[in-house]
């Protein structure tokens, strides 16, 4: 079989993306002492490792200072800001699924459930806004960026389809991704 259009040659091919996953909240820093990272600086630090090491997307799991999954909402946060301040062109995935709550008057988490999405209502947000929320400045992030095109910013924020992506951009923010990247 012959090759002649040059679709093969790398300089032709769409931009890798690589995710990186590390540590998944059934290991335990014993398992890995010198690998998983604990304080916040070091899971930073891990981040930065990834980017440097081409990773685009990375999925994140907190940790309490016991080593022990976390649920409390303002880890999540801090993380997350740390990682964007350190490395903002990588895109972060939060751990698994939504299973982070925010603290009660004691600093532990509110709810305990590793199911914990119905209970968002209580802090007057729904699942879907937070998506929304996420995926509105990401996108924005990515478009404003310029490194990547229409279609890699759909795929990065979700969407399988590019059309449905441009519609739903289009209902966020008034005008069509590509005429904001333009502008």
């Amino acid at each position: 079989m012959n090759f002649l259009d040059g679709h093969l040659y790398p300089q032709n091919q769409q931009p890798l993306i690589i995710t990186a996953a590390p540590y998944a909240p059934g290991w335990i820093p014993s398992d890995f002492p010198k690998d998983i990272p604990i304080t916040m600086e070091e899971k930073v630090q891990k981040a930065v490792d990834c980017f440097e090491a081409g990773a685009t997307v990375l999925h994140r799991h907190v940790r309490e200072a016991d080593g022990k999954g976390s649920k409390r909402m303002s880890m999540f946060n801090e993380l997350i800001a740390g990682v964007r301040k350190a490395v903002p062109e990588i895109i972060i995935q939060v751990g698994g699924s939504i299973s982070f709550s925010p603290e009660g008057p004691d600093g532990e988490a509110k709810w305990l459930s590793d199911d914990t999405r119905h209970m968002l209502a209580e802090e007057s947000a729904n699942f879907q806004s937070l998506v929304n929320d996420v995926r509105r400045e990401q996108a924005l992030r990515l478009i404003e960026g310029q490194a990547h095109s229409i279609t890699e910013v759909a795929q990065l924020v979700g969407f399988g389809e590019t059309s449905a992506f441009s519609r739903w951009f289009g209902q966020q923010f008034g005008v069509s991704p590509s005429r904001w990247k333009k502008d």
